[in-house]
């Protein structure tokens, strides 16, 4: 956890800064590590959508290893949907390939004169023209930039209209349909005019003691494959939640308004599994699978992604609709 990309959107230059690896020891990585990276460089009257908001995008540690579910990345600025701290965090491949392309973070200054985007590949850094691809939604600006690099295994974090126009709410999307979701860092991007950042490279993640770690890796393994929680999210993904939160009364009915709601039954990650799943989804490196490819007859659709618990919560339960298909 060294190697740190720092971009300054607004000369449209960059430079690359060595993280010191007693501070990286200590805050180990991620989140933690962002927290104290953004420490020294959002002040009390940094305006969160302003070009002297840094945004930051880290991974951790044993991203990119072949450690199970080692895909994470953190995002994190000063929140404008809270004027706090800004913490989010995404899976899907966009952090292994971070690294791969030769960086542990990469921080994101200023603002650009004009929509850009950035391709980060083996190292290399350029900025190109985002008016082709301004307006396109988080699956759309993917598969734009594959074709211009022509890579289609270049990943891609993006933002689609909500970030374009500053909606403090807006996520940050890569992987069709992985996302940071929380505290409003899309907003943070488009506010930089920068449309995506796609990652692409082949280096290694290096290891301190490759013994031991193959060691805790293989127990790791093992334990996975006889973890009930694990199977059952593999099983049902993570709307298979939905059938033990209603036996709490967590289960969001009503906006909280009430504790039990029968209907919600028809929610279960269950019921998706037996009715309309085509198969589960896997991040990086992970067993679980826990994402979704689902169909449905009502709309004739046959490949959709998701839903999550939290799609089925904020669209089923909160607001008492018992339907999978809408």
């Amino acid at each position: 956890m060294t190697k740190l990309l720092v971009i300054d959107l607004t000369e449209k230059s960059f430079l690359v800064e060595q993280i010191d690896p007693e501070m990286a020891r200590s805050y180990i990585g991620g989140s933690g590590l962002a927290a104290r990276l953004l420490y020294d460089r959002i002040k009390l009257d940094t305006d969160p959508l302003g070009p002297e908001n840094p945004l930051l995008f880290l991974a951790g540690p044993i991203v990119g290893t072949s450690m199970p579910s080692a895909g994470r990345m953190a995002v994190c600025a000063r929140s404008p949907l809270t004027g706090f701290w800004g913490e989010s965090n995404t899976g899907g491949f966009i952090g292994p390939e971070m690294r791969f392309a030769g960086f542990d973070g990469v921080l994101l200054n200023g603002k650009a004169d004009q929509p850009c985007w950035i391709s980060v590949v083996d190292g290399g850094v350029n900025f190109h023209d985002a008016g082709p691809i301004w307006g396109q939604d988080t699956y759309q600006t993917p598969d734009s930039i594959r074709e211009i690099l022509a890579d289609h295994k270049v990943r891609v974090a993006c933002i689609g209209r909500a970030g374009e126009n500053l909606v403090k709410m807006a996520a940050i999307v890569n992987d069709h349909g992985r996302a940071a979701g929380r505290t409003g860092m899309g907003a943070v991007m488009g506010s930089k005019n920068l449309k995506a950042i796609a990652f692409r490279g082949n280096e290694k993640v290096d290891l301190a003691d490759p013994a031991a770690y193959k060691k805790v890796v293989a127990e790791i393994q093992g334990e996975v494959k006889e973890d009930i929680a694990v199977q059952s999210i593999k099983l049902a993904g993570t709307a298979g939640y939905v059938d033990m939160g209603s036996m709490f009364g967590d289960m969001p009915v009503k906006y909280f308004q009430l504790g039990e709601w029968e209907e919600s039954s028809n929610l279960s990650g269950i019921l998706m599994a037996e009715e309309f799943l085509n198969k589960g989804t896997a991040c990086y490196r992970c067993p679980i699978m826990c994402g979704r490819e689902t169909r449905t007859v009502k709309y004739k659709v046959d490949s959709v992604d998701g839903p999550e618990y939290e799609t089925v919560a904020a669209f089923g339960s909160l607001a008492q609709v018992d339907d999978l298909e809408g």
